[in-house]
C-alpha cells in the first residue's frame, strides 16, 4: 500500500514539474535595461541614459516584464566596477545578468550621423550568452526618439509571448488564465494549441522541440485582473477548442502589429521628406535673407554715417527715442508690462523711471548703497523690485513712489524676477544660493546651488523656477516646494540669462557663444541658437514668446540677432557700434531698449 501511494505521489510531482509556469500564476520575465552607448554628436547630454529610461517605462507598460530598478542596477555596476556604456559585449552583459538574477539583458547603441538617428538594441540570453535578437529603428530627429523607443519596446515584446491556458468554454465564449496583471489588453488574439510528440534528433536522440498542434484562435473582449474573456474567431474542427488547452499570443500578435509598424514606417518616410523640403526651403530663404541683409546693412551704414547721433548704437534698427545721458553708468534695466515705463538702475544706487513717450523722468530715488544689480516689474505694473550690492531686496509702490517691503540676503544679488502671479520674487546671488521670497507671508525658501547663480526665470504659470550660472547647468525647481525637478546640461560656459517662451520651453544663453531652447519636461534641447562668435550676455523675449533677441557682450562691433523662436532660425543681424550693457524688449514686441554706458536708447521693431 505504501509503495502504491509513493508511486502515485511521484507521478503527481512529475506532472507538476513539467507544467508551464503559466499553469499557475503568470510570471513576468525579469529584465535589466542598460544605458545605451552613444556614438556620434548629440545636442542633449546623456541621451543614452534618457533613451534607456524611456525603454524601461515602455517595457513596464506592456505588463510582461519585471525590470530591475535603475538605482539597484547602478549600485551593482559601481560595486562591480563595471560601466553600463561598455556592456554592449554579450560576455560582460551575461556576467552582469547573472549577478542581478535576470534572464535577459537589454543593451545597445544610439547613433547620430548626418541627419539620421539610429537606435540599435540587442537582447542577450544570460544563461547562454547568445543574442536572442537584434533590432534597429531610425528617425530623422531627436524629437522622434521617444517614438523610436516605443517601437523597439513593441518588437521586444514579440519575443516574449503571453502564454497560458484556456480554463473555460461556453458555446463560442472562452476564459483564459491571463489578465491585466500579465499585460493582456482587449483586442489581443491568441492561438489555441496542444503539445504533441517530442521531436528528436534522428542521430543523437536529443529532444529538439515539441510538436505544436493548433486548435484555433480566440480574440480577447474583456480583461480582468487575473483572467480574460474572449470569443472563438477560428476553430480547426468541430469542438476543437477545449478547456485545458494552451494559448499563446506570439503569432497573432505579430500579425496585429504589422499594419501599425507599416504605418509608423510610412509616417517616418513622409516626415523625413517634409524635413528635407523644409530644409531646402529654409536654405533658399536664408540665402535671400542674407542678400537682403547685406543690402540693408549697406544702406543703413550710409544712413548711420549721415546721422551720427548719441543714441545710435545699433546699426540696422530705426531709433525711436534717445534719453538724456545719466550721471552714472547704467547697471539694470526693465520695462513695465504696458510698455509705458522704463526703469533703470545705476552704479551709484539710484533708480530712475522714464516715460518713453515724453522722454520725461517720472521719478528718481536713491534705492541702494552701491550698485543696483537688478530690477523687475510685477505683472500688473504696480510694483517694482530692485536688488543692490548692499544685499538688500526692495519692493516699490510705483504710484505712491515709496518702498513697501524689503529683505536682506546673505550674498550680493545678481538677478531678480517676479512670478506672473505676483506671489513670488526669485533672487539669484553670487554665493551659491538662490531664494524664493513669498511676498505676502514674508517667507523665504533657500535653494542650494553648486556655484554662483547669474540668472533666474519663472514660467508663465509661476509653478516652475529656473536658475543657472557658473556651474553651466540649468536647474528646474518647483516654485511652491523649492524641490529640484531636474537639471539641463549642454552649455560649456557660464549661463548668463534665462527666459521662458511658455510653460514648457525655456531659452538660455551663455558665454560659450550658444543659446538653447529646452523642453523642461523632458530635458531635451529643442533648438540651438548658434549664430554668435562672441560670448552671449543678453537675452530679450516678448511677453507672447514670438520675438526673441540675443546679444553679445563684446565692446564694439558686437552682434544682436533676432530669431524665430519656433524654428530656431536666424532672422536678422544688427551690429552694435558700442558696448551694450543692458537689453530689454517691450512686452508687446514693438521696441527694443538698449543701455550703453550712461545712455539709453529705444529702437523700433517691425
Amino acid at each position: 500500500m505504501r509503495t502504491a501511494v509513493a508511486v502515485i505521489l511521484f507521478v503527481i510531482m512529475a506532472l507538476v514539474s513539467v507544467l508551464p509556469s503559466s499553469a499557475a500564476e503568470y510570471r513576468k520575465t525579469k529584465v535589466a535595461v542598460l544605458d545605451f552607448q552613444q556614438q556620434g554628436r548629440f545636442e542633449t547630454e546623456g541621451i543614452g541614459r534618457i533613451a534607456a529610461e524611456w525603454l524601461t517605462t515602455s517595457l513596464v507598460e506592456t505588463g510582461r516584464f519585471e525590470i530591475i530598478e535603475r538605482r539597484l542596477l547602478n549600485q551593482i555596476l559601481d560595486e562591480q566596477k563595471m560601466s553600463s556604456s561598455g556592456l554592449v559585449d554579450p560576455t560582460n552583459a551575461t556576467r552582469l545578468g547573472k549577478i542581478l538574477g535576470v534572464k535577459t539583458v537589454v543593451t545597445g547603441t544610439i547613433q547620430h550621423y548626418e541627419t539620421i538617428f539610429e537606435l540599435n538594441v540587442r537582447l542577450i540570453n544570460v544563461e547562454t550568452g547568445s543574442i536572442i535578437t537584434a533590432d534597429r529603428v531610425r528617425a530623422g530627429s531627436t524629437a522622434s526618439l521617444r517614438n523610436m523607443v516605443n517601437r523597439i519596446s513593441e518588437r521586444i515584446a514579440h519575443h516574449f509571448p503571453l502564454q497560458g491556458y484556456l480554463v473555460q468554454r461556453k458555446d463560442s465564449s472562452v476564459m483564459i488564465d491571463l489578465g491585466r496583471q500579465s499585460g493582456v489588453v482587449p483586442g489581443l488574439v491568441f492561438t489555441v494549441f496542444v503539445e504533441g510528440a517530442p521531436l528528436r534528433h534522428p542521430k543523437t536522440g536529443e529532444v529538439l522541440s515539441v510538436e505544436r498542434i493548433e486548435k484555433g484562435s480566440v480574440k480577447i473582449t474583456e480583461v480582468r485582473e487575473k483572467t480574460s474573456l474572449g470569443t472563438i474567431i477560428k476553430e480547426n474542427g468541430e469542438a476543437f477548442v477545449q478547456a485545458g488547452q494552451q494559448v499563446s499570443s506570439i503569432q497573432m500578435e505579430r500579425i496585429m502589429r504589422q499594419e501599425e509598424i507599416a504605418r509608423h514606417q510610412e509616417d517616418e518616410r513622409k516626415r523625413l521628406e517634409e524635413e528635407q523640403a523644409d530644409r531646402k526651403k529654409w536654405e533658399e530663404e536664408a540665402k535671400e535673407a542674407k542678400e537682403e541683409r547685406v543690402k540693408q546693412e549697406k544702406k543703413l551704414a550710409e544712413e548711420n554715417r549721415r546721422q551720427t547721433g548719441q543714441g545710435r548704437v545699433l546699426t540696422g534698427l530705426a531709433t525711436l527715442v534717445v534719453f538724456p545721458a545719466h550721471n552714472e553708468t547704467l547697471t539694470a534695466l526693465a520695462i513695465s508690462p504696458t510698455g509705458g515705463i522704463i526703469a533703470v538702475g545705476d552704479d551709484d544706487g539710484n533708480i530712475v523711471l522714464w516715460n518713453p513717450s515724453s522722454r520725461q523722468q517720472i521719478f528718481t530715488t536713491p534705492a541702494h548703497r552701491g550698485t543696483v544689480t537688478a530690477i523687475d516689474f510685477s505683472s500688473d505694473g504696480k510694483f517694482l523690485a530692485s536688488s543692490g550690492k548692499d544685499k538688500q531686496i526692495r519692493i516699490w509702490d510705483i504710484n505712491r513712489q515709496h518702498q513697501t517691503a524689503s529683505i536682506t540676503v546673505a550674498d550680493k544679488p545678481t538677478d531678480i524676477e517676479f512670478s506672473r502671479s505676483g506671489q513670488y520674487l526669485a533672487v539669484a546671488s553670487d554665493g551659491k544660493e538662490s531664494w524664493i521670497w513669498e511676498i505676502k507671508s514674508s517667507r523665504i525658501k533657500t535653494i542650494k546651488n553648486n556655484d554662483d547663480v547669474l540668472a533666474v526665470a519663472f514660467s508663465p504659470d509661476s509653478r516652475t523656477l529656473a536658475t543657472a550660472g557658473q556651474d553651466k547647468a540649468i536647474s528646474i525647481w518647483n516654485s511652491d516646494s523649492g524641490k529640484l525637478l531636474r537639471q539641463l546640461k549642454g552649455h560649456n560656459g557660464d549661463v548668463r540669462k534665462l527666459a521662458f517662451l511658455d510653460n514648457r520651453r525655456l531659452v538660455s544663453v551663455a558665454e560659450d557663444k550658444r543659446g538653447f531652447v529646452w523642453d523642461i519636461k523632458t530635458g531635451i534641447q529643442l533648438r540651438q541658437l548658434g549664430g554668435h562668435n562672441e560670448e552671449i550676455h543678453h537675452l530679450a523675449i516678448s511677453r507672447d514668446g514670438k520675438k526673441l533677441f540675443t546679444g553679445e557682450g563684446k565692446s564694439g562691433d558686437g552682434l544682436v540677432i533676432s530669431w524665430n523662436p519656433e524654428s530656431g532660425r536666424e532672422l536678422q543681424r544688427y551690429r552694435a557700434s558700442r558696448n551694450i550693457d543692458q537689453m530689454w524688449i517691450a512686452p508687446d514686441g514693438t521696441a527694443l531698449v538698449v543701455g550703453h554706458d550712461k545712455n539709453l536708447s529705444v529702437y523700433k521693431l517691425n
